[in-house]
């Protein structure tokens, strides 16, 4: 005699169906694990660039500060540097792509949506009337928890100074500036000493005009 042939059996059945399902389960785990590594990478990339993008801009500004008098004061002193410990102004050319031409940087730290601050930079332009905002302030690096910036250069008695938290002879331009950053997300700042091409040391007398 022919056997008949055989079904399935509801436990079987039952069994395959939760091998198949714990299947669609590891494998919708392993999508969102890989979805998530991604953005993680993508996120990581952007702060990269952005940290990157920031420094090369500070350094380049820094480095060719110009010394330009771009403030009197009543006593009829002029300012070539502003230096404090959370913002800092001074005169510099613009890269070529931004129309070039020297003008006054102002760098300072704003209060975002978020909680957090971010770097800014505000250009102001030179003409008949004196000093005139140029365009709107630009973020250069988004929420930040802190920056720190320092100053050394020669004192009056032409001695070189250590780290000051301000820059006490507006006069003339430091010889460095050195820039630390606390930035949120996964890309560390390591501190930014920058040297200053053009500063000498020079009093009012010798300063450019």
């Amino acid at each position: 005699m022919k056997s008949q042939p055989r079904g399935f059996t509801l436990l079987e059945v039952l069994v395959a169906l939760s091998l198949l399902g714990l299947l669609m389960v590891l494998i919708a785990s392993a999508l969102v694990a890989s979805n998530h590594t991604q953005e993680l990478g993508e996120r990581y990339s952007n702060r990269l660039n952005e940290v990157r993008s920031a420094q090369d801009f500070l350094r380049s500004a820094a480095q060719q500060a110009y010394p330009m008098v771009f403030l009197r004061d009543a006593q009829n002193l002029a300012e070539v540097f502003d230096g404090e410990a959370q913002q800092m102004r001074f005169v510099a050319p613009l890269p070529a792509r931004l129309s070039g031409g020297l003008q006054l940087h102002a760098f300072s730290l704003v209060d975002n949506r978020h909680g957090s601050k971010d770097l800014q930079v505000a250009f102001f332009q030179f003409d008949a009337q004196g000093l005139h905002a140029w365009g709107d302030p630009q973020i250069l690096l988004p929420n930040l928890d802190s920056w720190q910036l320092s100053y050394r250069g020669l004192d009056p008695r032409s001695q070189h100074t250590g780290w000051l938290p301000r820059w006490p002879w507006p006069e003339r331009l430091p010889l460095a500036i050195r820039i630390e950053l606390q930035a949120s997300g996964p890309i560390p700042w390591a501190p930014l000493v920058v040297a200053i091409r053009l500063s000498t040391g020079l009093d009012e007398a010798q300063v450019s005009r």
